[in-house]
């Protein structure tokens, strides 16, 4: 694999410039157990050297200049650098350091060439990452000219780097000086990338309602080939017991939930009842308090047609809800979905926002992809100077609000850099991801709306890619322009990324 180094400076970091809570968070907060903090992850530092050829104390040295480099990289973030005292020479000793480091809890590696190291450490290490696969970056720097080599290190990256390809170990590189912002960056990337997957391999998703939505295909995937490429589980809770356990809320903290949601300032028009409100509100604290008991990273509510045929009930403001507490939720049960949005939720500590929503609106002309859904988005994705809306269901019973039933939360996003991506049913093995950012527009459509100008294609070629291949009708919006992290978390999960192929104009052929 190339270097992943940043094409561009980031254009924001994720999230910073909306509310830090949502409408009601205060008053959820109030009804439910305060949130686990998950524990750092630990990346291990590791130095290659070879005494015999080369300055051991220089090798010494930089081995520790790149190691607070990488320290000072991940300051304030979950991360913990664990470094041994000096660089390896023997694999022996390379070997017995990284089984501790491996039962110490360490989930990647950082592999540093000091200078020039034995072919041993090369094959062993690489032997040992068959047994205990983990992401590894590999950093070589360059060195002064017109003397003596002092390291070697480039040559040293190359002769390692061929055993690891031999042994199909999955990495990346990169050859920066020490004190490069690159290697800064690129470190920062790679930490990332290790503790979401890392996160991922240990994490369980709670899905509420037994199984799809009728003739959602692609919002059901292969169970077994995501946790054998992703390590994620799906629980499953039946609907009625999830909304049986929404009963034991006070009535008071429900009421003070709702006023929060419809009777603040934020909120334009309600046309919900009170009844209806309160269903939904406590199908979404239900939700949470047991994604919590449960240890769960993520949900998804199945939604239709049981909600609304045995309950009176809508799944989108109770989405809105939980999203707004930073539990990633997904509509229409679509499993893989919630997987795209707990990669973007992952990799910047929930700072991203990811919402769940399908294009319905292709202008070529303007260079715009209009992404709409009924509702779910977070009220801290509200467009600034704008207000929301709680209704009815828009859609439900062709909008007949007699019939129609609520709550959910209708609003324009807010403009930004955003980043979309999608794993591709059936298993996630393939991904399309690609960036933008979210124009002023008036809602084309009653709901959560925004229009979307894509970055490095336009928007009937990246339209048309998707519906060339086919792919599926959910895509996830995250806040900010981080592809370069999706792509890095997938090379280590080993996902396929497609790129763009279609030539545009709003025509094109299927691809197999």
């Amino acid at each position: 694999m190339t270097t992943l180094a940043p094409s561009r400076p980031p254009v924001n970091v994720p999230g910073t410039d909306l509310p830090a809570h949502g409408t009601a968070s205060a008053a959820m907060a109030e009804l439910l157990p305060t949130p686990s903090t998950p524990t750092a992850t630990k990346i291990a530092f590791v130095g290659v050297g070879l005494k015999m050829h080369f300055v051991w104390a220089d090798a010494c040295k930089a081995y520790w200049e790149a190691v607070d480099v990488f320290k000072s990289t991940v300051k304030g973030t979950p991360i913990e650098v664990v470094a041994p005292e000096e660089p390896f020479e023997d694999p022996g000793d390379v070997l017995a350091a990284v089984d501790q480091l491996f039962a110490e809890g360490v989930r990647g590696i950082v592999l540093f060439h000091g200078s020039y190291t034995a072919g041993e450490i090369a094959s062993q290490l690489a032997r040992w990452l068959v047994d205990h696969p983990m992401p590894l970056l590999s950093w070589a720097f360059p060195e002064s000219t017109g003397g003596r080599l002092t390291a070697n290190s480039l040559c040293c990256q190359n002769f390692v780097l061929n055993a690891m390809k031999r042994l199909d170990i999955t990495y990346q590189w990169m050859f920066q000086p020490i004190d490069s912002p690159v290697a800064s960056a690129e470190l920062g990337r790679f930490a990332r990338s290790v503790r979401a997957r890392a996160r991922l391999i240990q994490g369980k998703a709670l899905m509420v309602g037994a199984g799809r939505v009728p003739g959602f295909y692609d919002a059901e995937c292969d169970e077994l080939a995501v946790m054998k490429r992703f390590g994620l589980r799906y629980d499953r809770l039946d609907l009625m017991e999830v909304m049986k356990h929404g009963e034991h809320f006070d009535a008071g903290g429900v009421a003070k939930v709702r006023q929060a949601l419809t009777a603040e300032p934020g909120c334009g028009f309600n046309n919900v009842p009170d009844e209806q409100a309160d269903d939904t509100i406590r199908l979404a604290l239900a939700t949470l308090d047991l994604a919590a008991a449960g240890g769960h990273i993520g949900c998804s509510i199945r939604c239709w047609p049981t909600l609304w045929d045995h309950y009176s009930c809508a799944a989108d403001g109770a989405l809105t809800l939980i999203n707004d507490q930073g539990l990633p939720a997904a509509d229409e049960n679509d499993m893989l979905g919630l997987l795209s949005m707990l990669s973007m939720h992952l990799l910047h500590e929930g700072h991203t926002l990811p919402t769940l929503m399908d294009i319905s609106l292709l202008d070529a002309e303007r260079n715009r992809l209009g992404f709409w859904h009924c509702g779910g988005s977070a009220t801290r994705l509200v467009r600034a100077g704008t207000a929301y809306e709680t209704r009815r269901h828009s859609i439900m019973e062709n909008a007949d609000e007699e019939t129609a039933v609520g709550l959910l939360v209708e609003a324009l996003l807010a403009t930004g850099p955003v980043t979309v991506t999608r794993y591709l049913s059936p298993d996630g093995a393939k991904a399309f991801t690609f960036e933008g950012d979210i124009r002023e527009s008036p809602m084309a459509f009653r709901g959560s709306y925004a229009e979307c100008e894509p970055a490095d294609a336009t928007a009937d070629q990246v339209m048309g890619t998707i519906l060339d291949h086919g792919m599926d009708h959910h895509w996830i919006i995250g806040r900010g322009r981080f592809a370069e992290d999706l792509a890095l978390l997938n090379h280590w999960l080993g996902v396929t990324p497609l790129q763009v192929s279609n030539p545009g104009d709003c025509r094109g052929l299927s691809h197999h």
